[in-house]
């Protein structure tokens, strides 16, 4: 690359982030949250440093959503749309940057920007990009059934819609001739989104009778986004939430439902291995010390949890701190 064609006239600057590609790089292969703290720092100093190193931006907004920091992610890449700057990336990172944040006012705004990704995709002539935006859209509609504040029709339409583009982005992506590194992409995504649909159709339609189907096919999908990439900490943190889902369903058989409770702590213990930069599974380690009865350790889990960011909301923190103070599991029953 001669030197005019450098992203940025800062020697400096482009050091930190070739540091910083490094260091994500390496995340996406280990799943240590250190290195991904790490990779965001370097291009923090890049972006500072140059003002107008937009791919320093884009790299910067994605460690920080990855580390649950959406609110600050989400100027950032409205700033690069603004510039018209790596615009299909920008579209497709500020729609995941909205998802992370888990309420209906952003689902929406997610739709819009992976909307506007397809667009800029095509006028840019990005077609790498199209079946990426479609696994983003799958995961949208999983979260958007399972978390949002629709009616039961509504959400339950969200979920099968999940399933039906997944499962036709499965087949395509696996008759494609794409590479290693953009098939894995897409069917990682897909498969934990996937996963997350059934997780969702099992515990909000639990009374119909494909319900232990359900959370049997999620297990599968989960079990295929690890297979994939082994050291993820979302499939670990869904899994986790699947066993938790799956006691509460048999509070008559309480030795059955702890062993549940044990086997989802294993799964989001591995998480928080990997990456304790990261409010929510510390939110469920307290859930689940408060459902077997550890009080001091689920204290202690809330404590490290408001420590970090992410979506988890005061008032729940509040609540589960009651919920300790009273030994009452009631208050929290419905928490996920």
């Amino acid at each position: 690359m001669a030197r005019k064609d450098f992203p940025t006239k800062d020697a400096d600057a482009f050091s930190q982030f070739v540091q910083g590609r490094a260091f994500f790089q390496s995340y996406l292969g280990s799943g240590q949250g250190e290195e991904l703290s790490q990779a965001r720092d370097r291009f923090a100093t890049a972006a500072a440093r140059d003002p107008e190193f937009d791919i320093a931006k884009l790299y910067l907004a994605v460690t920080q959503t990855e580390l649950r920091d959406s609110d600050a992610a989400i100027p950032a890449l409205e700033d690069l749309v603004k510039r018209k700057s790596y615009l299909p990336e920008a579209h497709v990172q500020l729609a995941y940057a909205h998802i992370k944040r888990y309420k209906n006012a952003d689902y929406a705004a997610a739709e819009e920007e992976l909307n506007k990704a397809v667009q800029a995709s095509k006028t840019g002539k990005r077609n790498d990009l199209i079946d990426l935006i479609g696994a983003y859209r799958v995961f949208l509609l999983a979260v958007r059934g399972g978390r949002g504040t629709d009616t039961a029709e509504r959400k339950r339409h969200y979920l099968e819609e999940a399933l039906k583009l997944g499962k036709e982005l499965l087949q395509r992506t696996a008759a494609k001739g794409k590479t290693p590194e953009e098939r894995v992409a897409v069917q990682f995504e897909v498969n934990n989104a996937m996963g997350i649909a059934f997780l969702w159709l099992g515990e909000l339609f639990h009374s119909e009778p494909d319900s232990e189907m359900w959370w049997v096919q999620s297990e599968k999908y989960f079990n295929a986004a690890l297979a994939l990439r082994s050291r993820s900490v979302r499939p670990l943190q869904n899994l986790g939430l699947l066993y938790m889902v799956r006691g509460d369903r048999i509070q008559n058989e309480p030795t059955k439902a702890r062993e549940l409770y044990e086997q989802a702590k294993v799964f989001v213990g591995q998480s928080l291995k990997l990456n304790p930069f990261d409010q929510y599974p510390h939110f469920q380690m307290a859930l689940l010390f408060i459902k077997t009865a550890d009080w001091p350790a689920a204290q202690a889990s809330v404590e490290a949890g408001k420590k970090q960011k992410g979506s988890i909301s005061p008032e729940k923190w509040t609540t589960i701190e009651e919920a300790i103070s009273a030994r009452d599991v009631s208050k929290v029953s419905n928490f996920r």
